[in-house]
């Protein structure tokens, strides 16, 4: 009674069970429910419990084949629902392997979509594939060849290739289609193997059966046969202008037609091939005419369908590309052209767009007044793949009369239309080389088009404010008056100016601000006492210093954990420029001293920590604190020969005194990375930056800083303190810092004595209990200077000038303000 009841109850569980075979539906309740849930959670316990019972299904040893493959296209929908189910991958590659047609079709079907040919069950199909394709039977070879495309990866493709090309013989032309594909496909992943077996598809260019010369066409057209073997273009253009014969005549069978045209996709491929193969021009040029009166018949290329004007347009750019440059032709061409720009077929017109490009680029064709008008109204189009292809072409079409209006129509796309990045930096390398080709010196046109690019820009700032700074510079004091105050120079530094007096401003064009001011400070004229011109230098670094204030506070007022790049690259460009400005006068100026000062002792600081600009600030205080003696020296050596003294013996008084004063002398570094007297003079080092002396020490600081430690006892203690606690640096936090030697500690030796420069013959070792902490002051006491808001914008700069590209820019200055990549600067 036990047995009787047990079986009952095991009939019933496989009546109401989902996968029951008996039922005609048997996964129809697996797809409904798992479709019709409401939620994400829902949809997921759906899946995760109907893959389970298949799981527990497909585990049985009894289960039937139909059950198999009723439960592999559930999991194959799982699967691309995003629900992975690898438990099912081995039973698809046994489906595979049986005997019946219908199981090995379901059996391929699941492994292909299921599995990649990477995989490591795919091995176990490579000689499942390989038995199929030595069979008889049609279905199967063909099941073979598709599977094959898919699951035999490149390492494995020797072992299935010689049977594949055996099958290019096959009395089916289904099969040797079908080969043929499978040979193209190999040809692309592994063309090193594929290639021992491109003579037999060539030479199955011949076939009665049209599709499967169309697949050789393809086939032939991937080869690159410019390239290749003689042996197998030789008679090829012959061959495939047969085809094109037969095409044209109407040979082939009605299958072919397609919408009126006969194997067009077949054409379009041929065209291709012969463009490809570069034949002489009078074996093709009948076929080619042939083809362009079949395509358009009576009409013109506009009214014509899409299909037949493609084939046209294709046999056109064969045509131009293969040399014929005869004046029928050229009318021709330009012809259609006019009837494709003016069409309302969007495809129509971009075809005619890129047909005009190859035009010109072939055959140098200048266009009208006229012609130039109807690619400008491409221009308004609201397809943005026709706006970018008529800026291409209308640098194409550039001159000198036309290359300012075209510039100004890519700044105005890409500030107004264009979001894509690649495509920026194509429109903005474009705008560039027109503005470096047809620079004008009159109207300097050039220069505004490179300032409104300028902010636009981002990976090509830098680019754009190198060819600006070339422009500038190459603008001489014949063509650019700088005592006019119209000039173009006055024009650019009167921007510039009204942006770094801006609440915000992009970076690279307070960059640009600050190298025209230490380049061309004596533009400053005007601003400068009319009694004191010669001081504009003063006024340049009043200006630089006070833009680097308005940044450095701005930072410092910010909660950001670090600096960001651009700014530490700002503030080096602030500090280069300063020098460069002091370099050319040789003048102290007091403010400049306190920013560098607070600066330097920013950059001992975790947030701010920057070596390269410390080095330089200290570099430029060591300069300022000799600019007496070194513009006396600079005064003596202009009234000395025109020849330059490369000994530096004009520089021996000027040394012997500072030590008679008790300067220390340069003396070489302890170079040990790691010790204890490398730490220290490091840290005097940064202690007693205002001191010339130490300054011009030859160290050099790898990387960026001092280890973590240094820099948190630097940005919270004094100076004072930061050395006192030296002992607490451990080897390991300062191996960061690099001197002159790397394997012993060096004696310090001076290099000058109160009575010059010491020769090589008596030279002798210094004591080595001198060290560079003599004759060295404390740290300052002086704080930082307070933030002052950068001068007003002079009366020159607020004078109306009309008709001059570089008064255009006043226009953009408001939407440059708000650009996305701009730097906040505080009052």
């Amino acid at each position: 009674m036990s047995g009787i009841l047990g079986k009952t109850i095991e009939s019933l569980n496989t009546l109401l069970s989902p996968l029951n075979t008996s039922v005609g539906l048997s996964t129809k309740s697996l797809f409904e429910r798992c479709m019709s849930a409401r939620t994400k959670r829902e949809e997921e316990w759906s899946f995760q419990d109907s893959l389970k019972t298949i799981q527990q299904r497909l585990s049985e040893p009894g289960v039937r084949s139909s059950a198999v493959k009723k439960m592999l296209a559930f999991v194959v929908f799982a699967e691309m629902m995003g629900y992975k189910a690898e438990f099912a991958y081995i039973h698809a590659v046994k489906l595979a392997q049986r005997g019946s047609l219908a199981e090995k079709k379901m059996g391929y079907m699941v492994c292909v979509q299921l599995l990649k040919d990477c995989h490591q069950l795919s091995m176990l199909l490579v000689n499942t594939i390989i038995r199929d394709l030595a069979s008889r039977n049609m279905v199967t070879i063909s099941m073979a060849l598709a599977a094959t495309c898919h699951l035999i990866p490149p390492d494995q493709a020797s072992a299935v290739l010689p049977m594949v090309a055996d099958k290019l013989s096959h009395s089916n032309e289904y099969i040797r289609g079908k080969a043929v594909i499978v040979l193209h496909h190999f040809l692309r992943i592994c063309p090193n193997q594929a290639m021992h077996y491109v003579h037999r598809v060539r030479a199955l260019l011949g076939d009665s059966d049209p599709g499967v010369v169309a697949l050789i066409l393809q086939y032939l057209l991937d080869l690159k046969l410019e390239q290749d073997h003689e042996e197998l273009t030789k008679d090829l253009c012959s061959s495939i202008v047969s085809i094109q014969d037969q095409i044209l005549h109407g040979k082939l069978p009605k299958d072919y037609l397609h919408h009126g045209v006969s194997a067009p996709w077949t054409q379009l491929t041929i065209l291709k091939l012969i463009r490809q193969l570069q034949p002489p021009i009078l074996d093709v040029q009948k076929v080619l005419q042939d083809t362009f009166k079949a395509a358009l018949g009576d009409g013109n290329i506009s009214s014509s369908p899409n299909l037949s004007a493609a084939i046209a347009i294709e046999c056109l750019v064969t045509m131009l590309e293969l040399g014929v440059a005869s004046s029928k032709f050229t009318s021709l061409t330009m012809s259609n052209i006019g009837h494709l720009l003016i069409s309302h077929n969007i495809n129509f017109r971009y075809e005619g767009l890129n047909l005009l490009e190859t035009l010109i680029s072939h055959l140098q064709v200048n266009l009208t007044r006229d012609q130039q008008a109807v690619v400008l109204r491409c221009l308004q189009h609201p397809d943005n793949a026709i706006k970018v292809k008529s800026l291409h072409l209308l640098c194409k079409i550039a001159d000198s009369s036309s290359a300012e209006s075209i510039c100004d129509q890519i700044i105005d796309f890409l500030k107004n239309h264009c979001s894509n990045t690649h495509l920026q930096e194509q429109l903005v390398s474009l705008g560039m080389s027109l503005s470096e080709k047809y620079a004008s010196n009159t109207n300097h046109w050039h220069l505004a088009a490179l300032l409104r690019l300028l902010p636009i820009a981002k990976e090509q700032s830098a680019s754009i404010q190198a060819q600006l700074k070339f422009a500038l510079l190459a603008v001489s004091e014949t063509e650019d008056d700088a005592s006019t105050p119209n000039s173009a120079h006055h024009k650019v530094l009167g921007y510039l100016t009204k942006h770094s007096e801006s609440k915000v401003a992009p970076t690279s064009i307070l960059e640009l601000y600050v190298w025209m001011l230490s380049n061309f400070h004596r533009l400053l004229a005007k601003e400068a006492d009319d009694r004191a011109e010669h001081k504009t230098h003063v006024l340049a670094l009043e200006k630089i210093v006070s833009l680097g204030q308005k940044v450095f506070q701005n930072q410092i007022q910010g909660s950001l954990e670090t600096v960001p790049p651009r700014i530490r690259k700002l503030m080096y460009e602030i500090v280069d420029a300063a020098r460069v400005v002091v370099l050319n006068n040789f003048e102290p100026c007091p403010q400049l001293v306190l920013f560098l000062k607070t600066i330097v002792s920013a950059t001992l600081t975790r947030v701010f920590s920057d070596a390269t600009l410390r080095c330089a600030c200290n570099e430029l205080l060591g300069i300022l604190s000799a600019c007496p003696e070194l513009s006396e020296i600079n005064l003596k050596s202009s009234n000395l020969s025109e020849h330059p003294d490369f000994t530096l013996t004009f520089m021996d008084n000027f040394v012997c005194g500072h030590l008679e004063k008790g300067g220390t002398p340069y003396k070489a570094l302890p170079a040990k990375p790691g010790s204890r007297a490398s730490v220290l003079l490091a840290l005097e080092l940064e202690r007693n930056h205002g001191d010339s002396e130490l300054c011009n020490s030859n160290l050099v600081v790898a990387d960026c800083s001092l280890g973590s430690s240094v820099l948190s006892l630097a940005g919270t203690e004094s100076a004072r303190n930061v050395a006192g606690s030296v002992s607490s640096v451990s080897s390991e936090e300062s191996k960061c810092w690099t001197f002159t030697s790397q394997t012993q500690e060096i004696d310090l030796m001076p290099v000058w004595t109160k009575e010059g420069r010491i020769k090589a013959d008596d030279s002798t070792e210094a004591d080595s209990s001198s060290s560079f902490t003599d004759g060295v002051s404390g740290p300052s006491d002086e704080t930082s200077p307070q933030l002052q808001p950068g001068p007003s914008i002079s009366s020159w700069l607020q004078k109306s000038m009309v008709d001059d590209p570089l008064d255009s820019l006043q226009k953009d200055f408001k939407e440059f303000c708000h650009s996305t990549d701009q730097v906040p600067q505080s009052n």
